[in-house]
């Protein structure tokens, strides 16, 4: 999805016309309109690392060779990691580690995996956001016109387009899976 499309989406929900003529560059820039786009980049990079923190984890992992011990973040990701979610040897057996501020400690010193969660980075309006098929333009779209609203003081509408937001995503992300519960016995 380009943040570009979903700043247009967003600004059609809104009826920001303005804004969707400047962007499929029918329009030349206005202080307005400059301002909008900002407030739209913001609440993009707002949802996406709302997504990425509580409904899709974006997950990756790196092998290190540890030499004393302590491996500090910078060493992990040059993004912001979320959590830690496994450290194993090459060969995959589980090692115990801690947590500290500055890294992740383990006692045994060989070449490790580590396996961690993260926030994503934050996007510019010709950058690219993917969720391998799970989120669509549209979803994303609602999210951003919940945010907006919220920051443009509009806290009633803002709560609406947020509700259809996370049902629109836990429409998603539910399993598709049929669930059947037991029937209820009346003795």
């Amino acid at each position: 999805m380009l943040v570009k499309n979903i700043i247009k989406k967003s600004a059609e929900f809104l009826n920001l016309n303005n804004v969707k003529k400047y962007l499929d560059n029918e329009l030349e820039i206005t202080d307005e309109i400059e301002s909008d786009i900002n407030t739209f980049l913001l609440s993009v990079n707002m949802v996406n690392n709302t997504i990425a923190s509580s409904y899709i984890e974006l997950i990756s992992d790196v092998e290190i060779d540890v030499s004393d011990g302590l491996i500090p973040y910078s060493e992990i990701s040059d993004k912001s990691i979320i959590e830690i979610k496994s450290v194993t040897t090459t060969g995959g057996e589980k090692i115990d580690y801690k947590l500290y501020p500055e890294g992740v400690k383990i006692d045994e010193f060989s070449k490790v995996k580590i396996e961690y969660t993260y926030f994503p980075s934050e996007v510019t309006i010709d950058d690219e956001i993917d969720y391998f098929l799970k989120v669509n333009e549209i979803t994303f779209a609602m999210g951003v016109v919940g945010e907006y609203l919220y920051i443009k003081g509009a806290i009633d509408d803002a709560s609406v387009w947020d509700k259809r937001f996370k049902q629109s995503l836990f429409n998603v992300i539910r399993p598709k899976r049929n669930i059947v519960l037991p029937a209820k016995r009346w003795e």
